[in-house]
């Protein structure tokens, strides 16, 4: 309805032809949105979401303090096609600021979720000085006047309408019947009479959880807690399952998830109090036999299986946390030198001057032979090229660097073990004679070159990690010690050279 009457029709339609409003049809639903909303410059979605909340109210209430909507925010998102549901709040604080709406928070499902009532007003708010009424938008805009053409004003615009619309005087025809909404079927599931035995089991649940249920299924009794009980009378009587029902409100943690707001599913909830727990034993209550209240063995069998898979998932993904760390560590060493869990510079160093030192051991050796064999003329190079063949063949083989490097080191230490034995057991008497004083003591040098002497038994090595931990290791050398400690050893000593 409106009351703009200062441009009543003529036959003309008026000097000048404007858009002209026919209605085809009188609509069967609508709703009533007040002139003064229409015109006070809200924005489309906030004026949408106003007429969507108006929808809500019932028309037969007077009282303005029950005019009372709750829909959700989701549903209010779907209206306004909003992809996220949280952009509701800019048109609901617009729709504030005009005075359109008033709202309230309210809190339900336990405290859980927050959910907002919207108080609608058909009345503008006191003070309002905005338009009021369609002869007010006229008024503030005369240049629309002259083509402000409605249907209904007058009478020959009523005979136009008629004469225009043929079917305006017969009655709509009666609504297709809809089907009952959601919430109507599961009040008339609820009304299902239900066997007393069940009854005493679902009162047997908390008030608290039961209040939930009802702000989430509308209702205390869903068919899924319903079906569980009966399944569980099967095994269980109706005091069984009470017992069952308060002794799991507590001890399974529900009780402590409810007050602190984590108890997101009250049916989910309610149905796992009501089930038989893991236990494979029928007659197992919760960890006890039923017949003498006796601890049930498979309880404790699996509690402990339960133990030993927890420790081995914590040991797990302990070596798993501390597996990039290793990955750091250079594998002669054992110390992160940043060469990304490649062999270091030193060991690497380490590994070729111990092949050196052996190469020159044996030189020395034949050097010191009256009678060298002949295969042994050039003891050096003889040493250096079976180190070389040894790192090849393991390199063939798919050998790392560590292992190309262990590999010629063992071939130069026994090939310079082989020529030191065959010195030893060519020495004759004339080896034994006092040699005659030097002029000059020899200078004792940095590096140890005493050469290392294999054939022992067997032993772990006695040197320390980059930690202080024994090394681990096994060696045959006289000194005790592996080729890594050794030649780690000889890395530090050629570092405090340096340093001097």
């Amino acid at each position: 309805m409106n009351d703009f009457d200062d441009e009543p029709y003529d036959d003309g339609y008026g000097e000048e032809e404007g858009d002209q409003l026919v209605a085809e049809d009188w609509p069967t639903v609508s709703t009533p949105v007040p002139v003064w909303v229409m015109l006070a410059g809200l924005s489309a979605k906030a004026f949408l979401m106003y007429a969507f909340l108006a929808e809500h109210i019932n028309s037969r209430i007077q009282n303005p303090k029950k005019r009372i909507a709750c829909p959700k925010q989701k549903a209010i998102a779907v209206v306004l096609e909003l992809k996220d549901d949280r952009q509701v709040a800019a048109y609901r604080k617009e729709l504030e600021a005009l005075g359109a709406i008033r709202t309230e928070k309210y809190r339900y499902a336990g405290g859980m979720r927050q959910g907002y009532k919207y108080f609608v007003r058909y009345n503008p708010p006191t003070g309002y000085q905005g338009q009021l009424r369609l002869r007010d938008f006229y008024n503030a805009h005369p240049e629309f006047k002259a083509a402000a053409k409605w249907e209904g004003r007058t009478e020959a615009a009523k005979k136009t309408a008629a004469a225009t619309i043929p079917a305006q005087g017969k009655p709509a025809p009666a609504p297709a019947p809809k089907p009952a909404p959601a919430r109507e079927a599961r009040k008339k599931a609820a009304e299902v009479p239900l066997a007393p035995e069940v009854l005493r089991v679902l009162e047997a649940f908390r008030p608290e959880l039961r209040e939930a249920m009802r702000e989430t299924a509308h209702t205390d009794a869903p068919k899924t807690l319903v079906t569980a009980v009966t399944k569980a009378l099967r095994e269980r009587t109706a005091e069984q399952l009470v017992l069952r029902v308060l002794r799991r409100w507590t001890t399974h943690g529900y009780a402590e998830k409810f007050e602190t707001g984590r108890l997101e599913r009250p049916v989910g909830a309610a149905v796992a109090m009501v089930r038989h727990g893991e236990c494979p034993d029928l007659s197992c209550e919760d960890g006890k036999l039923l017949a003498g209240g006796e601890a049930c063995v498979l309880c404790i069998e699996r509690g402990k299986n339960y133990k030993a898979d927890y420790k081995a998932d914590r040991e797990a993904k302990k070596a798993a946390a501390a597996t990039p760390a290793t990955r750091l560590l250079c594998p002669g060493c054992e110390q992160n030198r940043g060469t990304e869990g490649a062999l270091c510079p030193l060991c690497v160093g380490g590994f070729e001057s111990d092949i050196a030192g052996a190469a020159e051991r044996a030189a020395e050796d034949v050097a010191r032979m009256e009678n060298p064999p002949a295969e042994w003329a050039d003891a050096k190079e003889r040493v250096l090229a079976e180190a070389e063949q040894a790192r090849e063949r393991v390199r063939r083989e798919g050998a790392d660097l560590l292992g190309q490097l262990l590999a010629a080191q063992f071939a130069a230490r026994s090939a310079a073990t082989d020529i030191h034995r065959l010195r030893l057991a060519t020495l004759d008497a004339d080896s034994d004679r006092p040699q005659e004083p030097t002029s000059e003591p020899e200078a004792a040098p940095e590096v140890p070159s005493m050469p290392v002497m294999y054939g022992a038994e067997p032993a772990p090595c006695s040197g320390l990690r980059w930690d202080g931990s024994p090394c681990g290791r096994t060696t045959e050398a006289e000194d005790g010690l592996c080729g890594v400690c050794r030649g780690a050893q000889m890395a530090q000593h050629e570092d405090l050279a340096a340093a001097r």
